[in-house]
């Protein structure tokens, strides 16, 4: 999907919306507040707030009009959480998908959309989502007047739900994008005619709510060309003199654009989007790991800024050797020049600070959004280190004279196991819509190191999964990825760094199973045959040298989706 607002003109007519806007979002209101009941009305004292964030399933559902419903002061309104009765004993948060029977004889669709976007798709879309999330406050305050928000939510919604809903939601999928993208389009020639001189909150909001869920529907879909007007709306902000409100508003937004962007260095192929994510700045070197939370995509947007760039500097690397089938000087100027831009990046990396200075333990929120942080510094570690080996052996002197397959067993592999093991300590609940990706990053690093075969109980998960056994069973967040002792090995060549690699790999694969049960499961689905086709492509190398790069494998199968 293209379009271009350059040569467009403002329309003469005053709405911003179609004839019937004002009855559409009416009765939504009267059917929202008629089947929210009580739960509309918000807490009753402090202490039925929910400051928790993502680790706990909340609802929040919109009361008519734009404001009412929440509560409001300088800040903004603060929108009221609702905790839901849990079962006892419930491991995976599955989506919070409504029972339509429940609701209205007649179901009124686009309020039956909005509500299911603040009780369950804000939750699962957000990484830290809490009553001060500002894509909740926005759009509690927005919903019921804006067209593109509206639309959008619907448009979202109704993505998320498709999947699971596939006789109802189906016609309303295919729908609302078109609804929502005629009425981005119309603020879009409003804002940039300048007929529009207010903050345009409204039509960020929509962008990205556009740009997250395409793939959603379509898992190929990247969704860049309602990323690229948000990133023009944002870089013509920055021109603009603007208050206190605005310039945080404008901050955030800014955040959100460099996760979306960040996403998009594993699978764009337009050299426009890899020209500007390797045109980043590196942060200061006095940043700190999870020192500045983003409040929508939790992690520092340093940290994300440092993940994108290393990976479109991987993706430019390998793009350039597949493209050409000799050595020319200018292949390997070219190479030279990543070699000297993942220098940089890699120092970067290293100068952010992940040590803490207090050991006491961290509140679960915490430990979890740190957890995060340091797994997404270390992926971007590990994908330097895959594609460009001539950084470990100037960290590692010892190994310059080693083969690839020593650099790769004593440096590369043990970082992804650690990553790995980083990522047992987080519930499939917490921070879930940034952990697909990370799954896979670390799932890249996972090579065995001979074909000697295992005893039952260690076989190769994928060896498992190809030939239709059954899988073995779900490895629980808390076990280690360590042997046991005594591993009763039946084959003296297998070592215990191969049945490392294996129980990773299971526990990967399971994460990702977990996950695709409370987010859209197309991306997730496309997540799992990718990293099966990449261990596969790994393991047929065993024994010969090793020339498969995980990123040629996602070229070669197409097999590529938005993984956040």
């Amino acid at each position: 999907m293209q379009w271009s607002t350059k040569h467009e003109r403002p329309w003469n007519a005053a709405t911003s919306g179609p004839e019937n806007f004002t009855q559409l979002v009416t009765a939504a209101s009267e059917v929202i507040s008629q089947t929210t009941g009580e739960s509309s009305r918000g807490p009753t004292s402090v202490a039925d707030w929910d400051y928790g964030g993502s680790t706990d399933r909340v609802t929040s559902s919109p009361s008519p009009g734009p404001r009412s419903g929440a509560t409001s002061d300088e800040n903004g309104a603060l929108v009221p959480f609702i905790k839901r009765s849990e079962s006892p004993g419930t491991e995976t948060d599955i989506q919070d998908v409504p029972d339509i029977s429940l609701l209205q004889p007649v179901v009124n669709i686009p309020s039956f959309l909005i509500e299911h976007w603040f009780k369950s798709v804000c939750g699962s879309w957000s990484a830290l989502d809490s009553q001060m999330n500002p894509y909740r406050t926005l759009t509690c305050q927005l919903w019921s007047t804006s067209t593109p928000v509206f639309y959008a939510l619907q448009a979202i919604s109704a993505a998320s739900l498709v999947e699971r809903l596939p006789a109802v939601m189906r016609d309303t999928a295919r729908a609302a994008p078109s609804q929502a993208t005629e009425a981005i389009k119309k603020e879009l020639v409003d804002f940039f005619t300048g007929r529009n001189s207010r903050f345009p909150s409204e039509l960020l909001l929509a962008l990205f709510c556009m740009s997250s869920s395409m793939a959603w529907l379509e898992s190929r879909e990247l969704g860049l060309a309602y990323l690229r007007q948000a990133r023009a709306v944002l870089k013509t902000l920055e021109t603009w003199e603007l208050g206190g409100k605005e310039k945080q508003l404008l901050e955030f937004f800014k955040g959100c654009l460099i996760y979306e962007e960040m996403l998009r260095s594993v699978v764009s192929q337009d050299d426009v989007d890899l020209k500007n994510m390797l045109s980043w700045p590196e942060p200061p070197q006095t940043a700190l790991v999870g020192a500045t939370p983003h409040p929508w995509s939790g992690v520092s947007s340093d940290v994300f800024r440092l993940f994108g760039k290393a990976v479109a500097l991987c993706r430019r690397s390998r793009t350039r050797w597949r493209h050409n089938d000799g050595t020319s000087f200018k292949v390997l100027q070219g190479a030279m020049k990543d070699i000297e831009d993942a220098t940089a990046v890699e120092e970067a990396l290293l100068a952010i600070n992940s040590e803490r200075t207090d050991h006491a333990p961290l509140p679960v929120r915490d430990r979890d959004l740190y957890n995060t942080t340091e797994a997404y510094r270390l992926s971007s570690l590990l994908q330097l280190y895959e594609s460009f080996p001539d950084l470990v052996t100037k960290r590692m002197p010892d190994l310059a004279d080693a083969d690839g397959e020593t650099v790769w067993n004593t440096w590369v592999s043990p970082l992804a196991l650690h990553i790995t093991g980083i990522l047992q300590q987080l519930p499939v609940s917490s921070m879930r819509c940034i952990q697909p990706l990370l799954c896979l990053c670390a799932g890249s690093g996972l090579r065995f190191e001979s074909r000697a075969l295992m005893a039952p109980g260690h076989q190769s998960y994928l060896l498992n999964a190809v030939q239709g056994g059954k899988s073995p069973p779900a490895m629980a967040p808390t076990d280690s990825i360590s042997p046991e002792p005594e591993p009763s090995l039946a084959d003296p060549t297998v070592t215990p760094n191969s049945i490392k690699i294996s129980q990773a790999r299971r526990f990967l694969m399971d994460r990702l199973e977990q996950l695709e049960l409370s987010l859209p499961p197309k991306p997730i689905d496309v997540a799992k045959q990718l990293i099966r086709a990449v261990w596969s492509a790994y393991d047929e190398e065993i024994g010969r040298p090793r020339r498969t790069h995980w990123l040629d494998v996602m070229s070669n199968t197409g097999l590529h989706s938005i993984f956040g």
